[in-house]
């Protein structure tokens, strides 16, 4: 923040979540709301939608864009756009057999059993004998894919569990 720049107090208020609040400046563009809402909540700046009063408020604009006075509180009230349950078309990298690919559409309310039954179908290899992997984690069977935040074209990685004997 500027030096000696007016002083504004951010609240945000959302059903999900607690309010936040926290000090900007009128020149600050909105984006920086977004991101402090990402860093509190991991909702990405492309799902928030930030309202003030009736207006949609724009990432790229400043705050005074939107005739916010010198030491005013706003109140915003963040919308989240849930992803519909869209066919997500996924690239399955077998790194235990020469690093074959296969293509595998799956919705976001699939479980990740249900995608290990289709990868089954496409690799032979069990359920009980997979491990996939997504953007850093590992699937558990119990989750959905919509629980990982997996979108389109993201890569999911098998390999294969090892059995101790």
């Amino acid at each position: 923040m500027a030096p000696n720049a007016p002083c504004l107090c951010v609240n945000v208020h959302s059903e999900q979540w607690e309010s936040m609040t926290f000090t900007a400046n009128q020149t600050d563009k909105v984006k920086k709301i977004n991101e402090h809402i990402r860093s509190k909540t991991k909702v990405h700046v492309q799902d928030q939608v930030l309202l003030l009063g009736s207006k949609t408020l724009k990432p790229e604009r400043s705050l005074s864009s939107y005739g916010i006075d010198k030491e005013q509180t706003i109140h915003l009230t963040l919308k989240v756009v849930k992803p519909t349950d869209e066919e997500l078309p996924l690239v399955l990298k077998d790194l235990d057999d020469d690093g074959r690919k296969h293509r595998l559409l799956v919705r976001r309310s699939y479980s990740v059993a249900q995608v290990k039954k289709m990868i089954e179908m496409k690799t032979g290899t069990t359920p009980e004998d997979q491990t996939v992997n997504c953007n850093g984690k590992i699937l558990a069977d119990g989750k959905k894919m919509a629980d990982y935040d997996i979108r389109k074209d993201n890569f999911l990685f098998l390999t294969l569990r090892c059995h101790s004997g």
